[in-house]
């Protein structure tokens, strides 16, 4: 028996020069990576994220797994040509990312296109590098392989944040040393970000390897997995679903929407047994039951996706149009067309299954007409008719009109436009919501209270402005050294406002130079109701005694003290 030769720090080098040579820009981007987030782990106390540290994040971030999937896809291949696909890719992935910066912080049209994108992305890395293949067991078992890489990886990772986190306690319990509050994030960082991705791109294996195909099903291991707990699970979900359908035929109902959630686990899991199955396509030995599994599976899987069909129109039918319900939509329409491909193709490629859910998540959320728009479009048409409906007449709709919606007699249609309202407020800006209702003249709390207080709402004593800083040039002001973004609202915390002698004080908190400090920053009343009134408000300039404030949105109400103001902007340090 040949003993193992215990591996020596020469060896280990080795291998991390020899994958680092095979990975560079992967580990560029690594680096990155851990380097900005040590430096937003930092300032994390003063709360200033800017659109360039979500820049460096996600081009960082994601660059690691574009990287990582074009050298895998270029190896092999002549020099010249792979450092012109990588550099291409690479400056697309840049312009993608600094597109998403532009608009930061994202509304909820931009972030679904930003997490299709990255989907996209992370999709691609199982697909393309073994597009040209002859079948599609490579890149499976590469799939199958990268998740146990991954687990072992962050096992490994979770196991050393401990370790190290107990080391830095004990110095500050045994030895009194001052620790940094934010010691637990820079080693989460170094553990996750560093270590995690170094450890699964260091046991990528070979490119040999990687397109050499390989029967998994051949290991016990994996055999039981499939056979003694996927398969049996698969089926009970298929028994589930068929006896529900007896059921509603029986007793001659509709289903309930909740079916759909669980037809949506039984088409994952179909996808997941079918790529696992894939394999007995091509063995010499007789394996009749996994082939039947693998020829039927679709047929058996597609008369339910009518129960979701229907379970989905259902709450169409019931609650209207929302931008979780087209994507289910979505989905269900392309699970349909899953089915009735693996019956036609009979299973024979698996790649397109990946690549049509990524290509129909970035059509749903990347074009300019997209799943958030269309339901915008349709929510204000439905918010319409029904307050038309009501006797509504005038558009947008201001306090007297939403208080007869309020006040008028309670009943089901009553209940869905101020659901409507709600939804809207909730998802969408000023700019969508204004098509219908004028958010200048309504205060967005009262409908997420969903407790209206219109008969203490005056225009002549609330302010609410929105101003469009996308069309304005900011100009710095002259003595002024350093600037950050502030923004209390609903969802970071609402900010104290007094109004004294016509003036309205906002004392804003802030950190420079490591100290926290805070400055009182002075906006007359004049002004301000000259913004308010203003039917396009552009940003202005507000000084305090250290700051000054470049106001982007305020509202609160012109009274001694009102605790629920809001206000976003660029405050300006000396």
């Amino acid at each position: 028996m040949t003993p193992l030769k215990k591996p020596s720090l020469a060896d280990w080098s080795s291998r991390l020069v020899e994958t680092v040579g095979r990975f560079p820009v992967t580990f560029v981007y690594i680096v990155l990576a851990t380097v900005h987030l040590w430096f937003v782990c930092g300032k994390m106390s003063e709360g200033d994220y800017t659109c360039i540290d979500f820049l460096a994040d996600l081009l960082t971030l994601g660059g690691i797994v574009l990287s990582y999937m074009l050298h895998l896809f270029m190896e092999g291949r002549a020099g010249g040509r792979r450092h012109v696909v990588m550099l291409s890719a690479n400056i697309v992935w840049i312009a993608v990312c600094s597109f998403f910066a532009c608009h930061y912080p994202l509304d909820g049209a931009m972030t679904a296109a930003c997490i299709a994108c990255c989907v996209a992305v992370a999709v691609s890395l199982f697909i393309v590098p073994f597009r040209r293949l002859g079948d599609d067991r490579p890149a499976i078992r590469f799939a199958i392989g990268f998740l146990g890489r991954a687990g072992l990886a962050i096992a490994v990772s979770g196991l050393l944040f401990l370790g190290l986190e107990l080391l830095v306690l004990s110095f500050f319990y045994l030895f009194g040393a001052q620790v940094s509050d934010s010691h637990f994030l820079y080693l989460l960082v170094f553990c996750f970000v560093f270590l995690a991705p170094t450890l699964v791109v260091v046991q990528t294996p070979s490119a040999e390897k990687n397109r050499t195909p390989r029967d998994w099903m051949q290991h016990r291991f994996m055999n039981g997995v499939i056979h003694f707990l996927l398969l049996p699970l698969l089926f009970a979900y298929l028994a589930t679903l068929y006896l529900y359908v007896f059921k509603i035929i029986l007793e001659w109902t509709l289903p309930d929407g909740w079916v759909s959630w669980l037809v949506t686990a039984l088409m994952f899991l179909s996808v997941i047994v079918v790529h696992l199955l894939y394999p007995v396509r091509f063995q010499a030995e007789d394996r009749r039951f996994d082939r039947r599994v693998l020829r039927w599976l679709p047929l058996v899987v597609l008369p339910l996706l009518v129960l979701m069909t229907i379970g989905i129109v259902r709450r169409f039918s019931d609650y209207g149009v929302s931008v979780l319900r087209v994507y289910l939509l979505a989905f269900n329409v392309w699970c349909y067309a899953v089915c009735i491909g693996l019956c036609v193709t009979r299973a024979k490629r698996l790649w397109w299954i990946g690549g049509s859910f990524a290509g129909a998540l970035l059509l749903l959320s990347v074009l300019p007409y997209n799943v958030y728009s269309f339901t915008c479009g349709q929510l204000c048409r439905d918010i319409r008719s029904l307050a038309e409906e009501k006797g509504i007449r005038h558009f947008p709709m201001r306090d007297a009109e939403l208080r007869q919606i309020w006040e008028g007699p309670e009943d089901g249609q009553s209940q869905l436009l101020e659901d409507k309202l709600v939804y809207l407020y909730t998802h969408y800006d000023t700019t969508d919501i204004s098509r219908v209702v004028d958010a200048k003249a309504v205060p967005m709390q009262d409908f997420l209270s969903g407790e209206p207080s219109f008969t203490t709402v005056n225009d002549k004593y609330y302010f609410n402005i929105q101003c469009s800083a996308s069309d304005s040039v900011l100009g710095i002001p002259k003595g002024y050294a350093a600037f950050r973004t502030v923004r209390y609202d609903y969802e970071t915390g609402f900010l104290p406002c007094y109004v004294k002698h016509d003036t309205l004080s906002v004392t804003i908190p802030y950190q420079y130079r490591g100290r926290k400090t805070a400055d009182t920053v002075r906006m007359p009343v004049a002004k301000l109701k000259e913004l308010n009134e203003s039917r396009i408000q552009h940003p202005a300039l507000f000084y305090g005694r250290h700051t000054c404030l470049y106001l982007t949105g305020l509202t609160c109400y012109e009274e001694e003290k009102d605790e629920n103001g809001f206000l976003s902007g660029i405050l300006f340090v000396k």
